[in-house]
């Protein structure tokens, strides 16, 4: 992105000042889950709260909550990972947005390790808020290599 500052007529020269991200709203967050093994299963659908935070570029992401929350309009890309281990356990997770269900991934585990990921572009208003959520009856695992994450980034606003 480009714009111009200055403008010259009588000797038809310009001068460009490169936007390169000065003006754009900064905006990306990762995080890992727990080092503390399995999560889950609940009696009820449970908010997941990922507390190692790699990167919160803006403090757009919550670690008390783990609500992302959108600074400014704009679309941006989610993604997400998780893992489970034990046999015959239903592993996976919804994606909310502003209270409504927007996904949902999950396997039933059978044998080993079993990893879901899944990423989503989503048109988003300032305030607007994204997080996951356990299902009911589920479990997640995770530990310091960080298998389940939860990561958000800008886009470009609107």
């Amino acid at each position: 992105f480009c714009r111009v500052v200055r403008v010259e007529v009588g000797h038809l020269s310009c001068k460009i000042e490169s936007l390169s991200g000065q003006d754009r709203p900064k905006v990306a967050f990762s995080a890992g889950l727990t080092n503390s093994g399995k999560v889950g299963p609940f009696n009820t659908e449970t908010q997941l709260i990922y507390t190692k935070v790699f990167t919160n570029v803006g403090n757009t992401y919550n670690p008390n909550t783990g609500i992302f929350t959108a600074p400014v309009r704009g679309v941006y890309y989610f993604r997400f990972s998780m893992v489970s281990y034990e046999t015959a356990l239903l592993g996976g997770l919804n994606m909310y947005r502003n209270g409504q269900r927007i996904l949902h991934n999950g396997q039933y585990y059978n044998a080993g390790n079993e990893y879901v990921c899944n990423g989503v572009t989503l048109h988003l208003q300032k305030g607007d808020t994204v997080y996951m959520r356990l299902p009911n009856g589920w479990a997640v695992y995770d530990d310091d290599s960080n298998h389940s994450t939860f990561s958000g980034f800008l886009l470009f606003p609107m």
